[in-house]
């Protein structure tokens, strides 16, 4: 069984705009030390997003870093919006990736809105990183 190492948590209540269909850096964890050679990491993270009109799909990703141009961790798959566009709904997603030979990681969930012709709001956010071993 996976032993936990180092975990960092952070949310934020700040609107963030998304641009009509542009990939954005919804939160960013902060470093999270890295004790040991190897490790794996496990990374959940959430928002809330009142999307934008016309929106019909929305893609969340984990990526490494604090920009969109990030290695991206995990799959970028599109979730359809459930509720009308405009309004208010949650989106999750959690992965894990082996990282070696590293001081330091660092993630970021970026949100990005599909046939949007306005703009969208994250108008929450949390993401938790865990450095396991094994």
């Amino acid at each position: 069984m996976a032993e936990l190492l180092e975990k960092v948590a952070a949310t934020t209540t700040t609107n963030v705009a998304v641009t009509t269909t542009t990939e954005t850096v919804a939160i960013s964890s902060g470093p999270v030390k890295v004790p040991y050679a190897t490790c794996r990491v496990a990374i959940k993270a959430w928002c809330q997003l009142t999307t934008g009109t016309a929106t019909t799909t929305v893609a969340t990703r984990i990526r490494r870093g604090t920009a969109i141009t990030g290695t991206l961790v995990g799959e970028a798959n599109v979730e359809d919006v459930k509720v009308a566009a405009g309004l208010r709904e949650p989106f999750f997603i959690m992965t894990s990736e082996d990282r070696a030979n590293v001081d330091s990681v660092e993630y970021s969930l970026t949100v990005e809105q599909a046939s949007a012709s306005a703009d969208g709001t994250i108008v929450q956010a949390s993401i938790e990183v865990e450095i396991l071993n094994g």
